[in-house]
């Protein structure tokens, strides 16, 4: 090999070397920030939940998580008193709307009426979708008993069933994790 075909070959590899070196450098960066940011990030998700808990049974002076293997379910909590007396259950559940999961938090009292329910942040299309989070459509929950309902109970949105389908399939899921867990 001569001594120009040396030097091109050396030339044409430094670029690649450094490339290797600063992509590996900025993986290490990367990697260093989300060991700083992940429990942060981790403890504002579980911070906003205890609040979302909490709205929904404010008498409640803590929760405890119950295990649970309902489909759809996302969390299942029993809601108790300051001497741990059952006030009743919260339970998170979703289902696969038009922009994504459309999750749901519903709270059970003791007997099983829902006593409260909120949807949960979700991706619904602003305007149509999202009309599920008005009080108009979701307070047609409050009251039910823990019992699986259909389209026949609740009115659906028109113009927005598969977002309003979903909520409707979500509160089915806590239902029954709820039916799997009050035991």
């Amino acid at each position: 090999m001569s001594a120009k075909n040396v030097g091109s070959a050396t030339s044409s590899l430094k670029p690649v070397v450094v490339l290797v070196a600063i992509c590996a450098v900025a993986g290490v960066l990367l990697g260093a920030v989300h060991q700083v940011t992940a429990p942060v990030i981790a403890e504002a998700g579980a911070r906003r939940a205890q609040e979302t808990y909490a709205a929904l049974v404010p008498e409640a002076a803590s929760f405890e998580d119950l295990p649970f293997s309902t489909e759809g379910c996302m969390a299942a909590l029993r809601a108790v008193d300051g001497s741990g007396a059952t006030l009743g259950y919260v339970v998170v559940a979703a289902d696969r709307g038009y922009g994504g999961a459309v999750p749901l938090a519903v709270a059970f009292d003791a007997s099983g009426t829902v006593t409260n329910i909120t949807v949960m942040p979700n991706e619904e299309t602003p305007g149509l979708g999202s009309r599920i989070t008005e009080d108009a459509y979701i307070s047609q929950y409050v009251g039910l008993s823990a019992e699986p309902q259909d389209e026949s109970s609740i009115d659906l949105i028109s113009g927005a069933t598969i977002s309003s389908r979903a909520a409707l399939n979500a509160f089915n899921h806590a239902v029954e994790a709820y039916e799997e867990v009050r035991s």
